[in-house]
């Protein structure tokens, strides 16, 4: 199938003519020249109005903008466009990169080894054409931040079209590591500002047409031609807005990438949470869900049926405490009859959630000594002593516990008893005598002690962390459950995390998960 969108007219001097200068995105990566005020925004809100000309019953196209020129916000509701993100949030960045390198697999599986062009718009199961727009590029090129993409955007740029991709650059000039892209691109638009490089774009000398914005140098059957390109609209404002409401009244439309917009809340969980997801998946009365996983936009959940030792790590003032709190709230609601244990210190930071703890099964201590009493005494552990264990201990039948162990203590030479021998052997047992383990502010371990190390990270079945991954696992967090990942690959792969945002690890499947936690009520 062959698409004409009509972008602008062109001088024929052979037959004296002005013809509709016509692109094909299915076929062609276009890239556009120019300096400041030349059009070059402007050549792609036309090529966005155009791609929503046709109705509903045109072949199915997502569209993808990096506005690293901050000027195609407005076009973002258009109804083909499944994400508009400009340079201000890293992550948004990297999910475009990700669902369109997924979205390219699944057409390549699809095609069966034939190009997309044979079979585009063949029929309603056709893969989907995607684009992908980058308004400045040469900005994004230059940002360190997303170093990481290049060789991957090269991909999309010399493979793409076969697959089902189109890309849509805009640039000052060829600067800053864009040559070797420029192969890629057979659709080649240089506007105002880009004389002096006709040559690097064209490789043939050109006459410099008018300087109006819009005027510029394209190359049709072999030769350079001037042309004009199309404003979007007369009146912008009126006309988009009639085509956000055409596109609304005749139902064109794809799923939208939504970038997360400040804190995450029960008010707005369902503005974020993907239409993929199924809602006869809700979970469990057991399964607490703590946040949306931030690629795919589904629950995060921790199931306390399967899981009964999990481990918070993160820096100070990032949400741990918001964290535990949304953990506890959930629990408390689906069992008010649980024993809750909160394992303090001299800092009280466990204080607040004891004091505002509606249930009436409670303990709150605040030294080892204190912990090792309540565990003897209640019936759960043995007291170990300087003379050796309690000898008189006597196991009881007890409630269904959540032990939230926040003391600093545990981590010195104090706590290794705990770490090395007591708690191991509860959480042995944990599953059938229903007790859970939340090691809240998990700190590197004192003294060297491999042993405690060890005995804890063996113990956790689910570890959260509130921080850059990357930064914490270089750093402090070496000997935790995330020291065997690679830096340099979590650097490349996450975005720094802002507040709100951080890791969810499945230990026994290995599955790591960036998401925005729940803000507690």
């Amino acid at each position: 199938m062959t698409e004409k969108l009509a972008m602008g007219i062109y001088d024929d001097l052979d037959q004296q003519i002005q013809p509709i200068l016509y692109i094909d995105p299915v076929l062609s990566n276009i890239i556009v020249f120019g300096g400041h005020m030349s059009g070059k925004t402007t050549f792609l809100k036309t090529l966005l109005v155009r791609l929503h000309e046709n109705g509903p019953e045109a072949p199915k196209r997502d569209i993808y903008v990096l506005d690293f020129g901050g000027n195609l916000g407005e076009y973002r509701d258009l109804g083909r466009v499944a994400a508009c993100f400009d340079s201000s949030s890293e992550e948004n960045v990297r999910r475009v990169f990700k669902t369109i390198e997924s979205r390219l697999e699944e057409n390549s599986k699809n095609l069966f080894s034939k190009q997309f062009a044979e079979i585009y718009g063949r029929d309603e199961n056709s893969p989907p054409h995607i684009m992908l727009f980058i308004d400045n590029v040469t900005s994004f090129l230059a940002d360190d931040r997303y170093e990481a993409y290049h060789d991957l955007l090269l991909r999309f740029c010399r493979d793409g079209l076969s697959k089902g991709l189109t890309v849509v650059f805009t640039a000052n000039d060829v600067s800053g590591g864009l040559g070797r892209y420029m192969g890629s691109f057979n659709r080649k638009f240089a506007l105002p500002g880009s004389a002096d490089k006709y040559i690097d774009i064209f490789g043939m000398k050109v006459n410099e047409p008018m300087g109006n914005a819009g005027r510029g140098v394209t190359i049709i059957d072999g030769k350079p031609r001037e042309c004009q390109i199309f404003l979007p609209f007369m009146d912008e404002e009126k006309g988009l807005a009639a085509l956000n409401e055409r596109c609304r009244t005749l139902g064109i439309e794809t799923e939208k990438l939504v970038a997360f917009r400040g804190a995450l809340t029960e008010e707005n969980f369902f503005e974020y949470l993907s239409t993929r997801y199924d809602i006869s998946d809700d979970p469990n009365k057991d399964e607490y869900v703590v946040g949306l996983d931030y690629y795919e936009h589904l629950p995060v959940s921790v199931d306390f049926n399967e899981i009964h030792s999990i481990a918070i790590y993160g820096k100070k003032k990032f949400g741990k405490t918001n964290l535990l709190k949304l953990l506890l709230d959930s629990v408390r609601k689906s069992h008010s009859d649980h024993r809750f244990v909160y394992f303090d210190d001299g800092r009280k930071q466990l204080e607040e959630l004891y004091n505002n703890d509606k249930g009436s099964n409670k303990f709150y201590v605040t030294n080892i000594e204190q912990l090792y009493d309540l565990l003897d005494s209640e019936g759960y552990a043995a007291k170990m002593g300087a003379g050796g264990i309690n000898k008189n201990f006597t196991e009881k039948d007890t409630p269904p516990t959540i032990f939230i162990l926040q003391n600093k203590m545990l981590f010195q030479a104090a706590g290794a008893q705990l770490l090395k021998q007591v708690f191991p052997k509860m959480i042995a047992r944990a599953e059938e005598k229903n007790y859970w383990f939340i090691f809240s502010d998990v700190r590197k371990i004192s003294n060297n002690d491999r042993d405690a190390e060890s005995s804890l990270n063996t113990g956790i079945a689910v570890a959260f962390l509130l921080d850059s991954i990357a930064d914490f696992v270089t750093d402090r967090g070496n000997r935790s459950v995330f020291g065997e990942m690679d830096p340099k690959e979590l650097k490349s792969e996450y975005a720094r995390c802002e507040l709100g945002d951080g890791y969810f690890y499945d230990i026994e499947s290995d599955d790591l998960k960036k998401l925005k936690f729940l803000k507690a009520e």
